[in-house]
């Protein structure tokens, strides 16, 4: 049998273990939520209709684009 007196630094780096999970558990939850309100005001979310709107307006652009090099 082992005294208690070896087993607490053990129990004691342990509870300081479980206690830091909790602290970055925590903050990975505030920082999911910081990004889902931020991606809400900024409207990141897009459908998809808008976005093939986006491609064919840019495909537009480019065709009238001209490509200068070597000047």
């Amino acid at each position: 049998d082992m005294p208690a007196g070896d087993d607490d630094p053990a129990a004691k780096e342990l509870d300081e273990m479980k206690k830091r999970l909790k602290e970055i558990e925590d903050e990975a939850a505030a920082l999911r939520e910081m990004q889902a309100k931020v991606e809400k005001e900024m409207g990141a979310v897009q459908d998809p209709a808008s976005a093939a709107a986006a491609a064919a307006s840019r495909e537009e652009v480019d065709s009238r684009s001209v490509f200068v090099g070597n000047v």
